[in-house]
């Protein structure tokens, strides 16, 4: 932790949100900028992850000191997990210097023997993975109040308040007795008198409830990842060393700095994930950078998309992108299961050959869906975009997913289906969108590929086709879903509105309907 009498600099507030904010309301979402940025943010700028690799191979007494840092991270950020992971430390995370009194007090990192530079932004780190756990608890809490029916709205505006305040929930988790500041105690209390005349019994039914959804979601975090760990801006310096540039990390002695050559000539001043490759000998450094926004004045439509296995994305306007996508896959699944099977009979594994080209189709797999997503982005001008929420796991019959007409049946097609890059391609739509400032909205998923887009009653895929046996509406069956999406987006079907969770049975039976 910072130095008593100095501030956390922006690369420490952004990673750790280490500021309260003065009303004592918290956001419910913490994946936020530092202040600094947010001073000079216009709403129009996101987090980008800019990436450097070493240059060659790095020596193996380089990478046991590398190695031996990242297993001292990873222990400061497991007892940071463990000692201010749970619901008593939760008004120590905004509080300022406390948890930096009581680890300096402790005298942990003279026990593990970690530089300054390490052990500050892991546990800056670890207390922003804490942070965003409980945000997380938030929203939860908050979404099952939404969709629990017994709620009235004055309850659930009491819960709102509840999470929004920080002293507040702290106190009710706690057991205590809720003690606000002035300012925000009279709000406190007309919220309370909005329950009715029996507001006391109300308030207590209502802080159990937050209680028990509060156990329900609450964890202690962990991790066993000691390849990956942070650096703040003060343990590096970009440099030149024989005629190479790179950087120059700090190391466990004193004064003393490892160089590692780079392969690009850039530079930067902020905190630093540093990722490990001990098989490979590499680092990957990873930057976050706040860039603007790309503003399309001309992106004005609103379309649905339906993802697919064969073709990567058919959009409510008949457009197909990605018609490669599946065949692409299909080529890298069969290769795999080729040279696993020639592995097997050669008691070979992974040779440096397969590894390489597997790499290789990989990365031109990645390189393809980014750029039909930008074919997309520019052909249909979206300002909001519809997509089917899908299943995790996807069956060999998934509704609107497989056209046996397409596929060679023993060649191998499980394993397409294992290996589909449903996640990553979801992933980069979402980033897509949101480096662009367009609208992502998931919807209902459920029966989207046998609802009627023109009638909205249940019909029948047939191979590619959709039929609808009321209306007699025909039609692609990828179009169909992609209409449907964009139907279920437009009326409100929304997947945080729809499919709630399990009823909490406790809570059914204390709360009764207004």
């Amino acid at each position: 932790m910072p130095k008593k009498g100095t501030e956390l600099s922006s690369d420490d507030a952004q990673l750790s949100g280490d500021v309260m904010p003065s009303n004592g309301i918290m956001p419910f979402h913490s994946d936020m900028p530092s202040k600094d940025d947010m001073s000079s943010l216009d709403g129009r700028k996101i987090c980008k992850s800019i990436h450097q690799y070493s240059k060659g191979k790095i020596t193996s007494e380089n990478m046991d000191v590398l190695m031996e840092i990242g297993h001292g991270c990873m222990v400061t950020k497991n007892y940071i997990y463990q000692r201010y992971g749970g619901i008593k430390s939760l008004g120590k995370l905004y509080s300022g210097y406390a948890i930096d009194a009581e680890v300096k007090a402790a005298g942990f990192r003279e026990k593990i023997g970690l530089p300054s530079v390490y052990f500050t932004a892991s546990v800056n780190r670890a207390l922003g993975d804490i942070k965003i756990m409980w945000a997380q608890v938030r929203n939860g809490i908050n979404e099952a109040a939404n969709k629990n029916e017994r709620f009235s709205p004055e309850d659930r505006h009491y819960i709102r308040f509840v999470l929004k305040v920080n002293g507040c929930f702290e106190n009710i988790l706690n057991g205590k007795t809720v003690s606000l500041p002035k300012e925000i105690q009279p709000r406190y209390e007309s919220i309370i008198a909005e329950l009715g005349d029996e507001k006391e019994q109300r308030v207590r039914t209502l802080n159990r409830y937050i209680c028990r959804q509060t156990r329900k979601r609450l964890h202690r975090q962990h991790t066993d990842n000691e390849t990956y760990f942070t650096i703040k801006k003060q343990g590096y310096r970009y440099g030149a060393s024989d005629g190479e540039h790179g950087i120059f990390l700090a190391t466990k002695v004193n004064r003393q700095r490892m160089f590692i050559p780079l392969t690009d000539t850039n530079a930067y001043d902020r905190m630093l994930d540093i990722k490990l490759n001990p098989q490979k000998r590499t680092i990957e450094i990873i930057i976050p950078l706040f860039v603007n926004t790309k503003q399309h004045e001309d992106y004005t439509n609103e379309i649905g998309i339906s993802l697919g296995l064969w073709d990567m994305i058919t959009t409510s306007t008949g457009n197909v992108y990605g018609s490669e996508f599946g065949k692409m896959q299909q080529e890298i699944s069969r290769f795999i299961l080729k040279e696993s099977y020639q592995n097997a009979r050669e008691n070979i594994s992974g040779t440096h050959r397969y590894l390489a080209y597997k790499a290789k189709m990989d990365a031109a797999l990645k390189n393809y869906v980014n750029r039909e997503i930008n074919r997309m982005l520019v052909q249909e001008k979206p300002r909001v975009i519809y997509m089917a929420k899908l299943p995790r796991n996807p069956g060999m019959h998934a509704a609107g997913q497989r056209d046996d007409q397409q596929f060679t049946k023993g060649a191998g097609d499980t394993h397409f289906l294992k290996i589909w890059k449903k996640g990553f391609v979801t992933e980069r739509i979402q980033w897509k969108c949101q480096e662009n400032d367009i609208r992502i909205v998931e919807v209902i998923g459920k029966g989207i590929a046998t609802e009627c887009s023109m009638c909205g009653q249940k019909g029948y895929v047939k191979g590619k086709d959709f039929r609808c046996h009321v209306c007699g509406f025909e039609e692609n069956k990828k179009i169909n879903s992609a209409k449907n999406a964009l139907n279920r987006g437009k009326t409100g079907k929304q997947i945080n509105e729809q499919f709630p969770q399990e009823k909490d049975v406790e809570i059914d039976k204390e709360v009764t309907e207004k």
